[in-house]
């Protein structure tokens, strides 16, 4: 592993519309990122949305204070943005822009369109006078994989785009005290797990279309979806179930914290991501740490794990065959291929050491 000498008065200030630790969230992974930064001699602070002051790993957090924008960015050394598109992240750029400050905008599919990420016309307008600006002027653009890399690239409006992915501390996974209590009942059978929010986003139609095309080849087989409520989608969800005769074998949860995520992750057998759209792919992440064989979207899937997690495009019948190649292991066989997950990921994205990439940006452009 590379070593960095401490930076000494280099702080980084993280924006993140919410720490909360939902699952799905980037807010999942960024303590670690924290921890990993403040070991390498880097502070890490936070500005949020959340009105609660959520401890953000070793730092701190702020809420957000239009007023109180420019003197937060005047005492960072780099404003890294997570996430794009919101009003949070737009006036913090516009506040690093203006004092001079580098920034960094990691969109998280922010800058991808998708069938549920279409802008209105305004939004494009506001874009077009505004938004874009800020988006050539930010130090560099990072993203997930290559599949969101070819389409920042396409747009053309940052000529420093990086591949960056987020990582997690594997290590914490490793232990065994989850809250298992605090869930549902167990459903019969092996668990499908899904963990983010209920949404078609996140590619649950498909999936469940998907599950039920494959027939017997999914007898013994349930789905949890665990997640926070959208909008009215979970309702519409379920009705669409009961009409469909599956009421007994989905369930659906919720995941607030990490250590519900790690109870659900010690019941499942899979775990599914079928995400249409990019974002963080946190709950891929919790699975390979937790030694559960993933099938991923190739949206969020991070690079270079294809023969460690079963990659797949987000439709039904895609989903389907991948659903097939998983479901016909024997347990034995799917606990080795969960295996070789986690060993791949602990090289790859563990923050012990992928943090070192984040230091080797924020000291190039600092």
């Amino acid at each position: 592993m590379l070593e960095f000498p401490p930076i000494m008065d280099l702080c980084v200030i993280h924006v993140v519309e919410s720490l909360e630790p939902q699952a799905g969230s980037v807010a999942v992974s960024l303590g670690g990122l924290s921890a990993a930064l403040g070991e390498r001699g880097i502070e890490s602070d936070a500005i949020t949305l959340d009105r609660n002051r959520t401890v953000f790993g070793v730092g701190r957090s702020t809420p957000f204070e239009p007023r109180t924008a420019a003197r937060i960015v005047q005492d960072a050394a780099v404003v890294h943005l997570h996430g794009w598109g919101g009003q949070l992240s737009r006036s913090m750029a516009g506040a690093a822009r203006k004092l001079g400050k580098p920034y960094v905008i990691s969109p998280l599919g922010g800058l991808c369109q998708g069938p549920h990420n279409i802008q209105r016309r305004r939004d494009r307008l506001r874009m077009f006078l505004s938004g874009n600006r800020l988006i050539r002027e930010a130090a560099a653009v990072t993203v997930l994989n290559a599949a969101e890399e070819r389409a920042v690239r396409d747009s053309g409006l940052n000529d420093e785009v990086r591949v960056l992915p987020y990582g997690l501390r594997f290590s914490d996974y490793e232990a065994k005290d989850h809250a298992d209590g605090d869930l549902p009942a167990a459903l019969d059978g092996r668990c499908l797990l899904l963990l983010g929010p209920i949404h078609p986003a996140e590619g649950l139609v498909p999936l469940m279309k998907a599950f039920a095309e494959i027939g017997t080849e999914a007898d013994g087989w349930h789905m949890v979806l665990a997640g926070r409520q959208v909008g009215q989608w979970r309702k519409m969800l379920e009705a669409a179930i009961r009409r469909k005769g599956g009421a007994d074998r989905v369930l659906f949860a919720s995941a607030p914290d990490v250590m519900i995520q790690r109870a659900w992750l010690a019941r499942a057998s899979a775990l599914a991501t079928p995400s249409l759209h990019q974002r963080c792919p946190v709950s891929t992440l919790q699975a390979m740490a937790a030694g559960v064989a993933v099938i991923a979207s190739d949206r969020v899937a991070p690079d270079g794990l294809e023969n460690a997690i079963c990659v797949c495009h987000p439709t039904w019948r895609d989903l389907a065959d991948a659903l097939r190649r998983v479901f016909q292991l024997s347990d034995e066989d799917r606990e080795a291929f969960a295996r070789k997950a986690r060993d791949a990921g602990r090289l790859l994205l563990d923050w012990s050491v992928l943090a070192n990439q984040y230091v080797e940006l924020y000291k190039s452009i600092a």
